[in-house]
């Protein structure tokens, strides 16, 4: 995917100061993991207890984002700290495949939707449960 527009490449110090202001997390750790592209980890701790983990490549201004068995691709940098947001607040799709094999998880934000599935073992977390009683 990636964006030409390098007002939309957020460097990963910038990830992090838009991390503190939102009031999302009480804990942000970034790792630079190689330097040519620049690659960065970070572990966000948001204050419900979630723990989220994002993998960023700066040059592509865009990143993995890793929450509970989902791994969300290509999620543009300046979106990292709303996409994540919405999944703080719940406000996706949650939804089982007709024969309750499968459960998908879908994210909206402007740049379009990003969906996820896993197979269902009759396990759910608990962030999938408050979602589905929300529903």
């Amino acid at each position: 995917m990636g964006t030409d527009d390098p007002g939309l490449k957020w460097t990963a110090e910038r990830v992090v100061d838009e991390g503190d202001r939102s009031g999302f997390f009480s804990d942000i750790e970034m790792m630079e993991k190689a330097s040519d592209p620049r690659l960065v980890d970070f572990h966000l701790e948001a204050l419900t207890g979630n723990e989220y983990f994002v993998l960023l490549r700066e040059d592509l201004g865009e990143a993995s984002v890793l929450f509970e068995r989902y791994t969300f691709e290509d999620v543009p940098t300046h979106r990292i700290i709303e996409f994540i947001a919405l999944l703080e607040r719940g406000d996706v799709s949650l939804s089982f495949s007709r024969f309750k094999w499968w459960l998908s998880v879908e994210v909206s934000i402007p740049e379009g939707k990003w969906a996820i599935g896993r197979r269902f073992r009759k396990d759910l977390s608990e962030w999938e449960e408050s979602i589905i009683k929300r529903h």
